[in-house]
């Protein structure tokens, strides 16, 4: 190739004008260079992949080269191309300790390079099976030839047996001691005949294995006295088998003389769905010498009747005789071959599949039958001695039933109890002998959270810094370095900490990080136990895809139950100023909460009282009873708690054999007010605050008049009233809105892309649909606080002036003390929180944050009460322009100045108005100058 080239470059050189001619020419060979090799690698590949398929050489060719080399002793190389690659194998000569490979190893080690063969189509038989059973049943045996053979040692690394006979092409290693010696390989002539030096011919065909070294150490004892000889078999010859009938893959094989006819199966890919199992011949000079049955070997592993093969033999694999499906409750269910249509019986077939399974009912088996080939037909029989006997036809299906999960003379107790299960009913029995105490109504999952309180909890999780400026300028980091963190809580700057894992784990771990939405997460990772943090994020880390500490989100999971606040409704949200959520005020941080101490830089809630598990209802349980006769349902309600504390003997009810008694927890069905289990927490500013369980009819002023009021620092009109259920009709409400706006969003986002007459006007369209869709995901992340504003004077400072409203498992209180500043936020200069001023107005207030921006909405102001309601310049604005900004303010409340979105529209609207304006005199000129 590189002397063509240089050839190439001087002829370039010498003959520009024919530049083009040369190039077409020297193309031109290129191709036809690679076509040919091309060709001759494909036509080697496609040989060598046709052997290992089994094709062979059905021309004996292979057999006669090797025949040829063993008698001349020397090979010249040869190009062998196989699926694996291309080897260049030297002559036998040149490595004389090299073993040609056995071709049917070559046809094994083909097969294993190829994937598993595809399935088959199902046969017109397996379909009818199917169609019947509703499952597709494989044919037994089948998947056995699925995969190509791996496991099989070569051939030719095998033992020879002592009957082996030597035939042509065999290979006799000789080695003689003694008086003469001799170390060397001979091979079998055509004839049959060795040729030893200063023996001469001797005739070894037809000899086994066995007999040959005697018969060699006779005839060489005919010239030489005073020695003695070994003899082992070299290579061995191949022989040329032929595979037909319904074969997976049928046709003619060169293998080796020690194969036998289950190898031969095994590498020609056995019988296909067509083929036959149980009758495998092997013919041998046109008679049949063996009749082998497959499932001997499948069934007793018995390989007893495989036969030795020999040059010329005929495996011959006949069509599949009379089968059987097996379906049901069956240890292995498939499709069997019949080995007599006459003489297989029921319990044949049910050895064949293993037997019936432990739950197969004894009592019948059904039989699906073809009758004469006209019409199918159903047959019940009962699995005894007769039923087995019971002679098979082809084509039948027969299928076991399973029995009927149905427990004799027995009762099942379930529900809110310690032990439910199945237990065995007697005569006379009472629902009382359920309950042997009241403890055998405690759950267990109960006695687990129970115990999970007493593990061990983490003390402190320090907060990392804000990375602001501030702290920059003091020198502080987020981290400190690796392990060490600064504590900036109200208190003023703290010495450096050290921040630890759980119990055990003696290494320094970093600070936890603050979190975008609500200022530091505690992460799940931190947990140990139930009374701890586990999991309970200061952020979006949740489980049901709601803020853990968004106020009053309840968790009614087992796993949020790690943290009792969760599971009484008590999840909270911080402060955070950073908050972007949409709804200006829906998902805001609780400034009572944030007046009572919730804020980064503080410890963390650990402990909490909570119900470990819903109390058991004691007025009312159910029997459920199915008539015998009708089988229609009933259900029997006694009182549980008259039964079981009261032991009243009208509520201790007879039990039938099938009944099922369900206990209930007040959180299956809802029970009244005054019996439900109620837990309230009262925080911030009460003598005794704290988490207080509620007696019947008790309302919440009853219940700060019993935890002994407030304190001095009480602020009565910033307080906070959280309920679960009012949370969740907020959210549904906030929801339907969302989805509301969202509809109409899309409504005319088509509308205005169908008005659009410009690209102007679509990139226009475009822009507000883009808009108005991040608006509503904003929106869609708006939380309910589920607040009740309990409209308090900004005076009240009395337990009577509560409200006497009834209260609810899970509600909060939360009363901080009195504010001393008022924050003002919004479109203004310098939006801050100010000290409070007594009898100070808004415009006060205002003033000191420098007054509206340029970016103010005026007209659209308004202050949010330290109570949580709300007051807009828009409600006050007819009683006098500057009535708003005299209305006075209290502590606590927060002044917000919105901006104004919709600057510069009036300045638009002037300029659309002057272009068509300008537009309508254009063509009244045109039409005056016209007419």
């Amino acid at each position: 190739m590189i002397e063509m080239n240089e050839a190439n470059l001087s002829m370039r050189r010498k003959h520009p004008k024919y530049l083009p001619l040369i190039l077409a020419v020297g193309t031109l060979f290129s191709t036809v260079a690679i076509a040919t090799a091309q060709d001759q690698t494909g036509n080697g590949a496609d040989n060598g992949l046709f052997n290992s398929l089994g094709g062979g050489s059905s021309n004996g060719s292979a057999d006669d080269q090797s025949q040829g080399q063993g008698q001349n002793g020397q090979q010249s190389p040869q190009l062998n191309v196989n699926p694996r690659g291309i080897d260049l194998q030297n002559s036998r000569d040149q490595n004389p300790n090299q073993v040609r490979t056995n071709p049917l190893n070559e046809d094994a080690q083909g097969l294993r390079n190829l994937n598993a063969l595809p399935p088959d189509p199902p046969t017109e038989f397996q379909r009818m099976v199917a169609n019947s059973t509703g499952r597709m049943l494989q044919i037994y045996g089948a998947k056995l030839f699925r995969n190509a053979p791996t496991t099989f040692a070569p051939l030719d690394k095998v033992p020879v047996t002592p009957d082996y006979v030597v035939g042509p092409g065999d290979e006799l290693l000789i080695q003689i001691w003694g008086q003469v010696t001799l170390n060397s390989r001979f091979t079998v002539d055509r004839t049959g005949n060795i040729y030893i030096p200063q023996v001469g011919t001797v005739r070894v065909v037809g000899l086994q294995f066995g007999q040959l070294q005697d018969y060699l150490k006779t005839q060489i004892g005919r010239v030489f006295r005073n020695f003695d000889l070994n003899v082992n078999m070299g290579q061995l010859r191949s022989i040329q088998v032929f595979v037909v009938g319904q074969a997976r893959r049928p046709g003619s094989y060169t293998i080796s003389s020690l194969s036998t006819l289950v190898n031969a199966l095994f590498v020609t890919g056995g019988p296909n769905p067509q083929g036959s199992m149980r009758h495998i011949q092997l013919k041998r000079s046109g008679k049949v010498l063996t009749d082998f049955d497959l499932y001997d070997l499948l069934l007793h592993g018995d390989k007893s009747n495989d036969t030795q093969l020999l040059p010329g033999d005929v495996i011959y694999i006949p069509p599949v005789g009379a089968q059987v499906a097996v379906a049901g409750s069956i240890n292995s269910p498939a499709i069997y071959e019949l080995k007599s249509m006459t003489d297989s019986t029921i319990g044949d077939v049910l050895e064949l599949a293993a037997g019936p399974t432990n739950t197969a009912s004894r009592d019948k088996i059904r039989i699906e039958r073809i009758d004469d080939h006209r019409m199918r037909s159903v047959i019940d029989l009962a699995l005894d001695t007769v039923g087995r006997n019971q002679k098979l036809k082809d084509g039948d299906i027969l299928e076991l039933v399973a029995i009927i999960d149905r427990f004799k003379d027995g009762v099942t107790l379930r529900g809110n109890v310690a032990n439910p299960g199945h237990y065995a009913w007697r005569s006379g029995m009472h629902v009382s002998e359920l309950f042997p105490d009241k403890d055998a109504l405690i759950t267990r999952d109960y006695w687990i959270k129970r115990g999970r309180l007493g593990d061990p909890v983490l003390g402190y999780l320090p907060i990392c810094p804000p990375n602001t400026s501030q702290n920059r300028d003091m020198g502080l980091s987020p981290n400190q370095g690796n392990n060490t963190v600064q504590n900036t809580g109200i208190n003023g700057p703290n010495p450096p900490v050290r921040s630890y894992g759980l119990a055990g784990n003696d290494s320094p771990q970093d600070c936890i990080p603050e979190t975008p939405n609500n200022g530091y997460s505690v992460s799940s990772e931190y947990s140990s136990g139930t009374d701890n943090v586990a999991g309970a994020a200061y952020g979006t880390n949740n489980t049901n895809g709601v803020n853990n500490y968004d106020r009053g989100n309840v968790s009614n999971s087992a796993a949020m139950n790690n943290y009792p606040l969760q599971s009484q409704g008590l999840n909270r949200q911080l402060p955070d100023d950073t908050s972007s959520e949409a709804g200006q005020g829906a998902s805001r941080g609780s400034a009572a909460e944030a007046m009572v101490g919730r804020y980064p830089g503080q410890f963390p809630p650990r402990n909490d009282v909570a119900l470990s598990a819903p109390d058991i209802d004691w007025s009312y349980a159910v029997i459920e009873r199915q008539n015998k006769e009708t089988l229609t349902t009933s259900l029997f309600s006694f009182n549980l708690g008259g039964l079981v504390l009261r032991h009243d003997s009208t509520q201790d009810l007879e039990l039938q054999p099938g009944d099922v008694v369900t206990i209930f927890s007040k959180a299956d069905i809802q029970v009244p007010q005054t019996e439900q289990t109620k837990l309230v927490h009262l925080e911030g500013e009460f003598i005794s605050s704290g988490i207080y369980s509620v007696k019947p009819g008790e309302t919440l002023r009853d219940l700060v008049q019993r935890a002994g009021g407030f304190t001095a620092d009480a602020y009565l009109y910033g307080s906070e009233f959280m309920r679960e259920s009012t949370r969740r009709v907020q959210q549904q409400r906030l929801n339907e809105y969302i989805n509301e706006i969202s509809l109409q969003a899309t409504t005319n986002s088509v509308n205005s892309a169908s008005r659009s007459i410009s690209a102007l006007d679509t990139a226009a369209a475009q822009a507000q649909a883009t808009q108005s869709q991040s608006v509503i995901s904003n929106l869609r992340q708006a939380r309910a606080s589920g607040r009740i504003v309990l409209g308090l004077h900004p005076d009240s400072d009395s337990v009577a002036q509560l409200p006497a409203i009834p209260l609810e498992d899970g509600d909060r209180f939360v009363i901080p003390h009195i504010p001393a500043t008022v924050s003002v936020t919004g479109a203004v200069y310098n939006p801050n929180a100010f000290l409070f001023g007594l009898h100070s107005h808004l415009r006060d207030y205002l003033n000191q944050a420098g007054g509206p921006n340029r970016d103010a909405d005026r007209k659209r102001a308004y202050i949010i009460r330290a109570d949580g309601s709300v007051i807009s310049k828009q409600q006050i604005a007819k009683l006098g322009k500057d009535k708003f900004g005299a209305l006075l303010i209290y502590p606590g409340d927060t002044i917000v100045i919105p901006l104004n979105l919709n600057k510069g529209v009036a300045l638009r609207n002037i300029v659309d108005i002057s272009q068509i304006v300008g537009q309508f005199g254009i063509a009244l000129a045109a039409t005056n100058v016209i007419f």
